[in-house]
């Protein structure tokens, strides 16, 4: 229904604006609607079958010598029927003395039906075809946030087991040997998984949430290896009403000690410094490099390019276009993540 009205309602304007043109070049109301009116067929035949034959089987199929041989055979017809309607109707009425043969020896008296139906076809084409780019770039948009939302819901099912297995691991032995020190692991877990379940599930969080979803994993892989863990890891800057996506950050840092700490945690390293300003979140993150991983050309690539990573890498473009800045690099001695992102004041 709302298209028919749509249509009906071009056509309208069409008309009038028409009839409004004409009569400033000669105020005879009558005749100009009358023409429009019986113009209005061969006007219907040459933009509908345009609109819903050329376009979508020959134009957008690029096969473009048929589609300009066909339109231009649609355009002889359309004026041949508006010359037809027109004989029947207007010059009965307005010029009843005058020849009116449906082929004037001038052929030049064929040129303004030939304008108006050139006119109207490509207004009504490039009106559908902005529309329908509209709609296409809708329904892509759409699809992008769902694909977003399901790599988010990726990113917390990768962070589940195997985070949750070690940390349960580290809270079985803290509970025969230090239950003050296990108590502690199942709160700031408790507070972690909250956040992960049902707080990043927004589309934007407060910076102060995110990074205390950061700070209680980072203290969770502390308790884990204890003194064997050569940290760094600092956070300077205000946080206070200020929102950034979820989950941007927290990958890159499960990245490190994944990759960094758990197959190498005797010489293993960690270096991480998160930095924010009014209008902007600096993450530098570092890591060392298990040594059996530098010599397996693809395992590099895996580090590099986890799942986790791409999916954050596209939620990145997503949420911030190219106003992010994220560069990565490996050497023989450690990774390095370089994240700057904007923050977004509410």
């Amino acid at each position: 229904m709302n298209g028919i009205i749509s249509h009906l309602l071009f056509w309208c304007l069409y008309v009038i604006f028409t009839v409004a043109i004409y009569y400033v070049q000669e105020p005879n109301l009558g005749l100009h609607v009358v023409y429009e009116l019986a113009s209005l067929p061969a006007k219907l035949f040459s933009v509908y079958f345009t609109l819903y034959f050329i376009v979508p089987s020959l134009l957008l199929k690029r096969k473009y010598w048929q589609a300009t041989l066909l339109f231009s055979l649609t355009l002889i017809i359309g004026v041949l029927l508006l010359q037809i309607f027109v004989l029947n109707t207007v010059y009965p009425l307005y010029f009843p003395d005058v020849e009116n043969n449906l082929l004037p020896n001038d052929l030049s008296k064929f040129v303004s039906p030939l304008l108006d139906l050139i006119i109207v076809t490509t207004i009504a084409v490039v009106i559908v075809l902005l529309k329908d780019r509209e709609k296409q770039e809708f329904v892509r948009l759409n699809r992008e946030k769902a694909n977003v939302q399901n790599e988010l819901k990726l990113l917390k099912s990768q962070l589940h087991p195997h985070f949750l297995f070690n940390t349960l691991n580290g809270l079985y032995a803290q509970i025969l040997n230090n239950s003050d020190l296990a108590a502690e692991m199942v709160i700031k877990l408790s507070d972690l998984l909250r956040y992960i379940v049902y707080d990043a599930r927004s589309a934007l969080v407060n910076v102060d949430d995110d990074l205390e979803c950061i700070i209680n994993y980072v203290a969770l892989e502390r308790i884990r290896y204890n003194s064997k863990l050569q940290l760094s890891f600092s956070i300077s800057g205000p946080t206070e009403n200020k929102k950034i996506p979820p989950l941007l950050l927290l990958p890159f840092i499960e990245n490190s000690f994944k990759h960094g700490i758990a197959n190498n945690y005797e010489e293993g390293w960690i270096k991480c410094e998160i930095k924010l300003t009014d209008n902007e979140l600096t993450m530098e993150l570092q890591n060392s490099i298990t040594p059996y991983i530098e010599e397996d050309e693809k395992m590099k690539e895996q580090v590099a390019n986890g799942i986790g990573i791409l999916n954050v890498r596209r939620r990145l473009k997503y949420n911030y276009d190219e106003q992010f800045c994220l560069k990565t690099r490996r050497s023989k001695e450690c990774y390095e993540v370089n994240l700057k992102i904007p923050i977004i004041i509410p």
